[in-house]
């Protein structure tokens, strides 16, 4: 074998590895673009069937929910449930029955027993919570969230649950796989069509390939476009600094650029996908933990923080103290203003936590709840910041920079090994002492 010939068997070795290093590449990005994207969708679902149980829970009474009987179906009190919610009871021996089930096919009989699952009896303890499994039962099989309802003494009365289809949430991760899927294929396309052009010196066939190229930057646009449009949104409340990504991604081209041959054209088109691919894959990263309206930590975020701290008291006594927060009438606002008005009071919320707590202490938990995890904090350092809270919260309506006035009610706990065995506990004196604050607000407006 001569020399050369050894260079050539050389060089196409060299190339088919590449070639398999960048096919291999582009499977993992597709599969990790598959991961997050799966990881998102269920927590927008999470948060929004949330948001939703615990609407409908605020506007049920709960001392009419906890007497409720089967022959009051079609009575005043009965009606006053949204159509697209029902309520739970818990019986004596811990197990649960439908109350009320306004659906007009097929309703739940009032005292039939209903799926027990983890997030149902964590709302029986008083937590909103969600379906992380599926279940089945005689309507087919779904998620649900609940939300516990009140009476005026503070006792859970009631469960409200929404559910939503299994099968629904199925497709949509399909519709996710799917997405992966084109761009796995445009990404290895890509490489098959380049290694063609590096080792063809055909010319027809290279004008055949770069229409093919062209095409798959065309595809790779209109795919960018369609995931920003279901996944990027209140960005008019977003300041430059912090949406300068989400806009970049979101914009489009800009122009054409003019190529002096055909392998520039090539190389430009295909520099353009895998920039794009980047930054989808930066963007997508770098939002796993935050909350899209408020740029707050989100509920994520949240989880993994109080894990940590839940390990930290089974290994030693730390010093934290927890803050709790609601936003005051943003129901109303909401109702009679449109969700426009009642984004931009949780946005400012999430600007005033942020900048006296710190933007790494801050956690959207729930429609307009947050919460502050602040570690190495004792109870006079709480009031301290709460007097900071307040003063930028009464500054915030002075300037009447708001259409609407933003009222946040507010409660504080500091953790004490003899009083507390675990995080919650903490964080139930702290939501506890919100609800007096916001029952105070409330009393206040009235006077």
């Amino acid at each position: 074998m001569s020399k050369n010939e050894k260079h050539i068997q050389t060089s196409k070795r060299n190339f088919i590895l590449a070639l398999i290093l960048l096919l291999l590449t582009n499977a993992l990005m597709a599969i990790t673009l598959s991961v997050f994207a799966k990881k998102n969708l269920r927590e927008q679902i999470d948060q929004r069937m949330l948001d939703i149980a615990n609407t409908a829970a605020y506007m049920l009474n709960g001392d009419e929910l906890e007497v409720l009987k089967a022959e009051d179906k079609d009575t005043e009190s009965y009606n006053k449930a949204l159509d697209y919610i029902y309520g739970i009871r818990q019986e004596a021996d811990g197990s649960f029955s439908f109350t009320i089930d306004p659906a007009e096919e097929d309703p739940g009989e009032f005292g039939s027993p209903i799926v027990s699952t983890a997030a149902l009896r964590n709302a029986a303890n008083g937590v909103a919570d969600v379906d992380k499994n599926a279940y089945s039962d005689e309507w087919g099989s779904f998620y649900s969230a609940y939300s516990p309802v009140y009476n005026s003494e503070g006792k859970v009365a009631g469960i409200v649950g929404v559910d939503f289809s299994a099968d629904w949430y199925n497709g949509k991760l399909n519709d996710n796989r799917a997405i992966s899927i084109v761009i796995l294929m445009a990404a290895m396309t890509i490489g098959i069509v380049l290694s063609f052009i590096i080792r063809s010196d055909n010319r027809k066939r290279f004008t055949a390939i770069l229409k093919e190229i062209r095409d798959i930057d065309a595809s790779a646009q209109k795919l960018n476009s369609s995931i920003m449009q279901t996944s990027i949104k209140k960005l008019d409340f977003l300041p430059d600094n912090a949406a300068g990504l989400v806009k970049e991604l979101a914009k489009g081209e800009e122009g054409k650029e003019t190529y002096f041959d055909e392998m520039e054209e090539a190389t430009s088109n295909l520099h353009a996908v895998c920039l794009k691919l980047d930054k989808y894959v930066k963007y997508v990263d770098s939002n796993m933990y935050k909350d899209i309206l408020t740029n707050t930590q989100n509920k994520a975020a949240y989880k993994n923080a109080i894990k940590a701290l839940d390990e930290d008291i089974k290994d030693r006594s730390p010093v934290f103290s927890v803050a709790f927060f609601d936003i005051n009438g943003l129901e109303d606002i909401n109702t009679h203003y449109g969700f426009e008005a009642g984004d931009e009071l949780m946005y400012h919320s999430g600007i005033i936590l942020k900048k006296v707590f710190g933007k790494d202490n801050v956690y959207r938990v729930a429609g307009d709840e947050f919460i502050a995890l602040m570690e190495n904090k004792t109870s006079l350092d709480m009031e301290e910041y709460f007097r900071s809270f307040d003063n930028e919260l009464k500054e915030l309506n002075d300037s009447r920079k708001l259409a609407h006035e933003l009222g946040i009610a507010k409660g504080g706990c500091t953790y004490r090994t003899e009083k507390h065995e675990n995080y919650r506990q903490v964080f139930i004196t702290a939501k506890e002492r919100m609800k007096k604050d916001k029952e105070a607000y409330y009393q206040n407006k009235t006077n």
